[in-house]
């Protein structure tokens, strides 16, 4: 986010271009000392790490979790993330549809693991980025964590489960008909042979739901715009 005009103390760090745990103690004290309470407040904090390359273990907490709060618990609706949140979050961490680094992967997680809900449009979008993973060309963060592997693998799993965690009712997977889709999407791009069991035994469960009409592709749960950051309105 180049020609971000900060305030001090984030004008200081960004300057040196790193941040350290004083660093995160300042912005605390003297930037936000009542917390990401405002859309300027959040623009800060992303253009501040884009600016800082170089970054403590402390600050990867700081700014999941104080991101976290002002998207779930600082506007509205308050404790889920409905469709507006989703499509904001969406459009400030992806570029084309991939989530662009591991902090902004991580913030999308955590995010919707705290919220008492969440849109399906946004699990599809947090699920499609092992599509992206997976198909020609693949790119993103998620890309760049996993395992080199054709197939669905157990590092797959676990981030699939954290993104499917609240559609467990009873013992049995419930999914959205996009949700569906993009786990379709996945299996067609993947390598049957070399799948996880537990992937195959989920790809059959998932076969028993209803086949959307649409085709899948880059649908409006990708719409975004790389250039774009936060606007106004989820401002609080």
């Amino acid at each position: 986010m180049s020609g971000f005009r900060f305030s001090f103390p984030a004008c200081v760090i960004a300057g040196k271009g790193r941040i350290v745990a004083d660093d995160i103690l300042m912005l605390r004290k003297y930037a936000f000392p009542d917390g990401i309470c405002s859309s300027e407040d959040a623009l800060a904090l992303f253009a501040l790490n884009d600016s800082c390359p170089e970054q403590s273990p402390e600050w990867s907490t700081y700014f999941v979790e104080s991101l976290t709060a002002y998207l779930v618990h600082g506007t509205e609706p308050k404790g889920r993330i409905d469709d507006a949140k989703a499509g904001w979050l969406m459009r400030t961490i992806a570029a084309d549809g991939a989530v662009r680094s591991a902090l902004e992967l991580e913030l999308l997680l955590h995010a919707m693991e705290v919220a008492s809900e969440v849109p399906e449009s946004l699990s599809a979008f947090a699920l499609d980025q092992v599509r992206l993973a997976l198909e020609p060309g693949a790119r993103g963060a998620y890309h760049a964590a996993r395992p080199a592997s054709p197939a669905i693998t157990a590092f797959d799993l676990t981030y699939i489960w954290r993104v499917l965690r609240g559609a467990m009712e009873r013992g049995r997977l419930m999914l959205s008909p996009i949700e569906a889709l993009v786990l379709r999407g996945i299996d067609e791009l993947a390598d049957a042979r070399a799948h996880h069991p537990v992937w195959q035994e989920m790809i059959a469960a998932v076969a028993t739901y209803e086949r959307p009409k649409e085709v899948l592709r880059s649908g409006p749960w990708l719409v975004t715009d790389a250039g774009h950051r936060l606007t106004q309105e989820i401002a609080a």
